[in-house]
C-alpha cells in the first residue's frame, strides 16, 4: 500500500452491505460490510486517532458457485469541498467461495482541513464478475486556535521598509506609490496570482480558529459585506487615524488575515524646512 500524505495509519473495520444486482444468467459476487460494535458505517463521522473496526464478507454467487478471485480496496482522501489528496489501493488475491476482510482503521491527518474518506471494497470471481460498494466517512478534527500575531508596516517617505516588504511580499501584497499621493496604497504583487479582499473589521475577532478560517475563505465569494478589490486604498498619508477594516488574502496555497486598526502619520522635519511623511500602519494577523 502506498503511504499517505496525509499518515493515513491503517485501515479500519467497517460493516456495509453492497448492492450488486445478479443477472440471471451471469450473477456476479455478492459483497457486504460487517456491522456491530465500533464497526464504522457508511456516512459515519470518526475521530482522529482512534481505532475503529473496518470488515467486508465477500462471497461466491450461490448460482455459479464460482470461486472469488481478488478483493481491492481503495482509499481517497478528500478536503472538505471534496478535492482528493491522496488515495491508497490494497489488492489482494484470494480463493474459495467466501473472504472475510478484517482490519483496523485509525487516521490521522496531518493536513489541515482534510476531513473526507471514500472508501470502495470490490469482489472479482474467476470469471472476472465482480461487485463493488462504497462507504463515505467524515473525518472529525478537533478544531486548532488561531495565533493572532502584531503587524507594523513602516514607509519613510517613498521608501518601504525592508522587514515591512518581505512581511507583506510573503502574502502577495506590497506597498506602493509616491509622497504626493494622498492615501496609502497596498496591493497585490505584480505578476503574482492574488485574491484581495476588503472586508468587515468586526470579522476578525469572530474567526478563531483555523476551520472558521477555512469556512469564512469558502463564503467569501458569496459574502455581501466582502468585496474583491484591486487594491486597498482607506488609509490616509495625510492624517493619522484609526481604522477598523480586514483585508483577506488568497495567495500561493495560503489564507491570510490581516486587521487594520491604526495609521500614524508624521511629517518629519530638519531645521523647519520638510523632509518627508512616515507612515507606520499597524493591526494584527492570523
Amino acid at each position: 500500500m502506498k503511504k499517505l500524505a496525509l499518515a493515513l495509519v491503517c485501515f479500519a473495520s467497517v460493516a456495509f452491505i453492497a448492492s450488486c444486482t445478479p443477472e440471471i444468467t451471469n450473477p456476479e459476487p455478492s459483497i457486504a460490510l460487517k456491522t456491530g460494535e465500533n464497526y464504522v458505517y457508511d456516512g459515519q463521522t470518526i475521530d482522529i486517532d482512534t481505532e475503529y473496526m473496518l470488515g467486508f464478507r465477500a462471497a461466491s454467487n450461490t448460482q455459479t458457485k464460482k470461486d472469488l478471485s481478488t478483493f481491492k480496496l481503495a482509499i481517497k482522501i478528500l478536503e472538505l469541498d471534496g478535492t482528493e489528496v491522496d488515495s491508497a489501493d490494497t489488492l489482494m488475491n484470494i480463493s474459495g467461495t467466501e473472504f472475510v476482510y478484517d482490519h483496523v482503521l485509525n487516521f490521522t491527518l496531518s493536513r489541515e482541513l482534510v476531513g473526507k474518506a471514500e472508501i470502495t471494497a470490490t469482489v472479482t470471481d474467476v470469471d472476472g464478475k465482480l461487485c463493488t460498494t462504497t462507504i463515505n466517512l467524515n473525518v472529525n478534527q478537533p478544531a486548532q486556535q488561531l495565533i493572532s500575531r502584531a503587524i507594523t508596516w513602516v514607509r519613510k517617505g517613498t521608501n518601504v521598509e525592508d522587514a515591512t516588504a518581505t512581511e507583506l511580499a510573503n502574502i502577495g501584497l506590497q506597498w506602493t506609490g509616491s509622497y504626493r499621493d494622498i492615501m496609502a496604497t497596498i496591493r497585490p504583487l505584480d505578476n503574482a496570482d492574488v485574491t484581495l479582499y476588503l472586508c468587515p473589521g468586526d470579522d476578525f475577532a469572530k474567526i478563531t480558529t483555523d476551520v472558521e478560517k477555512a469556512s469564512y475563505f469558502a463564503s467569501l465569494p458569496e459574502y455581501s459585506d466582502a468585496s474583491v478589490i484591486d487594491k486597498y486604498r482607506n488609509i490616509s498619508a495625510e492624517v493619522s487615524h484609526t481604522y477598523n477594516d480586514m483585508l483577506a488574502v488568497v495567495y500561493n496555497g495560503g489564507n491570510y488575515l490581516v486587521h487594520i486598526t491604526q495609521a500614524n502619520v508624521e511629517a518629519i522635519t530638519s531645521g523647519g524646512q520638510y523632509i518627508r511623511t512616515d507612515i507606520t500602519i499597524t493591526g494584527e494577523t492570523k
